[in-house]
Order: structure tokens, then sequence, then C-alpha cells
């Protein structure tokens, strides 16, 4: 059998919500999640930055620590990491190999794609004798696969209206679907919520109103700083002593953020922005911290609300002085991409002084991006597989550009 080909063979599942077939398959195996604590992270944005920081806190207090996360940027063992590095692929391979076998136990089971990796992620977690994980939820938490987790604290990063098409159509329907990853008897750290609705269907996620605690974000805080605010109040209710600063310093989370410098002085910004709020959040912060920004590569998947979404977008480059914005269509990607058409249909009339140019193939948006920057800085944002692909092109896809503790 070919491990990887069998594992891929699994996105025809497609995406199917519900614990039944992963809960079956963790006892084949005899419940592997189970034998290490997690803390679980749910919310719309921030929940890899959180994740990372915690899992690279824990790894700097000698605690041997498993990281789970999804998607991935640009190979499928980013999601699994101990100690901020990921898994080796013969590792990966070997671990496939095992659940093929336990799923051809009578009766067959075939799990999704997602299932399946976050299967071996507990296997490879267990028989590497980890002693915490950090667990980021895959979509709304309540019959995402990760619920099965042994989680002693979980934790909600903001949420706002993403999958409605899954998870419900208003905020209140989807905070009830983030919030029960809640755990009787186990903290539930949150950011506080503006409506007072959201936050009475959060608190009524707990079994004791001393179970929740709310952070409250400061003005202008970036997703890094609102991260390590809400991992300390959430070690703290832990009992833990050690501070979440420590663990940011040592922490590289690809793809966000991420500043690369070209040969002849040239700067790129890399930034995931994959739903409103998370564009309205990034433009904020490269709009007050980053300036010189002359060209911008975009792509983004399908939106419930394309206009909202763009919205922040063309507020920015109508206030900055950009001379061109260069759009793409991410490859790869569990959803499609909207097309370089629709886009410029879109923003064509909204940005009358900008040079707008289609070119579907990230690897030659990037080439045009680079071209003629003249010591600027290019900034590619939008889609998770955007990113993941303009990384691809720039060759830091491999294990070492992907290792998350850097101390």
């Amino acid at each position: 059998m070919d491990a990887i080909r069998w594992l891929e063979s699994l996105r025809q599942q497609g995406m199917k919500l519900g614990l039944e077939n992963t809960s079956e398959l963790l006892s084949r195996l005899d419940d592997p999640q189970n034998k290490f604590p997690s803390i679980h992270v749910a919310g719309s944005n921030g929940k890899g930055t959180i994740c990372s920081i915690l899992a690279n806190t824990f790894t700097l207090n000698n605690i041997k620590t498993g990281l789970f996360t999804s998607p991935h940027l640009c190979n499928i063992e980013e999601r699994i990491r101990i100690n901020g590095v990921q898994i080796l692929e013969s590792d990966f391979v070997k671990e496939i190999e095992k659940l093929h076998l336990i799923c051809e136990i009578e009766p067959k089971i075939t799990p999704t794609f997602y299932e399946a990796t976050f299967i071996i992620a507990m296997m490879y977690f267990a028989s590497s004798k980890v002693e915490r994980a950090i667990i980021e939820t895959g979509l709304g938490g309540r019959l995402d696969a990760t619920r099965l987790v042994n989680a002693d604290c979980c934790i909600l990063t903001q949420i706002s209206l993403e999958h409605t098409e899954i998870l419900g159509d208003t905020l209140l329907e989807i905070a009830s679907e983030k919030a029960a990853i809640a755990r009787k008897g186990a903290p539930l750290i949150s950011i506080w919520n503006d409506d007072k609705k959201v936050r009475k269907k959060i608190e009524s996620s707990v079994s004791s109103s001393e179970l929740i605690e709310w952070y409250r974000n400061k003005q202008n805080e970036d997703f890094r700083d609102e991260a390590i605010g809400l991992a300390n109040l959430a070690l703290s209710k832990m009992d833990y002593t050690m501070e979440c600063k420590d663990g940011a310093k040592v922490t590289f989370w690809p793809g966000r953020m991420q500043k690369l410098q070209t040969p002849d002085g040239s700067n790129i910004l890399l930034d995931c922005a994959h739903n409103p709020s998370g564009l309205s959040r990034a433009i904020s912060e490269i709009s007050m911290n980053y300036k010189g920004i002359k060209k911008i590569i975009f792509g983004c998947t399908n939106q419930t609300n394309i206009d909202a979404f763009l919205q922040p977008l063309i507020l920015y480059v109508n206030s900055s002085r950009i001379d061109e914005i260069i759009l793409t269509e991410p490859q790869e990607g569990r959803t499609k991409a909207i097309s370089t058409k629709r886009l410029f249909q879109k923003l064509s009339d909204k940005l009358p002084n900008t040079c707008i140019t289609e070119i579907p193939e990230p690897s030659e948006a990037i080439e045009r991006g680079i071209k003629n920057l003249n010591k600027g800085t290019l900034l590619c944002i939008g889609s998770l597989y955007l990113i993941g692909n303009i990384l691809k092109v720039l060759n830091l896809d491999n294990r070492d550009s992907m290792n998350i503790f850097r101390k």
C-alpha cells in the first residue's frame, strides 16, 4: 500500500462533521488521545498564533509538547509537531500505515482526510510520550474530531461569521458550536464579546461560573499581543507560573506577519487572512506598523459576503500609495479560489487610481510582484493556501523553514 496515496484518497470523503468514526478508530488504538492532557483551542481568528505560543512556552519550560494545527501551509507534516519540529515524513508514513490497518478491521471505517490526520497526531504524540498537547480545532467545535481530546483547559479566540453554511447564519449559532469545546470541570478562557447574547451563550457552556475567565483585548492590540494575554490567562487559571512572553520570543509562526528580504534589499510581508474580521485586523495592523508597501498580491477563497470581506483592503489601498495590486488564485486548497476575473470586477470601480493586474498562477504573480520593487515592500495577503503557494515558490517550505521554535 502507498500510504500517502491512501491518505490523499480520503479527501474524496469531503468534510463530515461528527465524532462516531473518529471515536471508534481511537478506541481500536487504545485511545491515544487520553495518554496526555491537552489544551483545546477554538475560534475564528488567531487560533494558530495562540497555539504556537502556548506550545513553545511549555517546550521552553522543558515540558515535551505536541502541537496539532490545521490546515497546513505547504506540507501536511506541518500539522503535527513536537517541541516545534514537524513530524518526519518517514514517521508520518509509519503512522498512516498503522491507521490503515485499523481502518480495515471489520466493520471497515473510512475516515475523512482531516479525521485521519488528527488520529495520526494522537498516535504519534502518545508513542512519543509527550507530556502535554496543544490542539487547534479544525471547524466549529461541537462536532470537530478534536473534541475527543482529554482537555484540562479550553480557549476561545475571536468569533466571527464564517462557514455559515455549516455552523449557522448568526454569531450566536456559531458561538454555540465553538463554545461546545468546554469540558466539565475544566476552565474555559474566552475573548470578551460585546454581544451580551453571545457572552450568555458562551457562559452557558460551562458547568460553573467559576470556570470561565474573560479576556478583554486592549485598544490597537495585534493578534500576537492578544494571544499572549489570552494564553497567560489560561496558564494562570491552570496554576502555572510560567509567562507566555518568553514563549512568544522563541515563536516563529510561518505566514503570519512573516517578513522576508529579497537579494536586492526589497522586502516581502506575508499574512493569512481568510475571513472579514481577520482581513480587517490584519490590514489595521499593517497600516499601523508597516510602511513603504508598494505592491500587493491578493487572492482568496469563496466568501459568504465578498463585498464586506474586500472593504478593509479597498479602504487601505485608497488611503495608501500602492503602485499595483496583483490578483491571483490560491492553488491546492480545500476551498475553491475566487477567480481573478471576479475579483477584478469587484475592485476595479472602487480603486480607480490603482493599477490592477490579473495573474491567476501564484508563481507568476510573485515573479511580477518582486520585479522593480526598488527596496520597497511587497505585501502578500489573503488565503492561507495562497501564502503556502508563495512560500513554496520561495523555497521556504522545508522542515527547517517550518520549525516554529527558534531559541
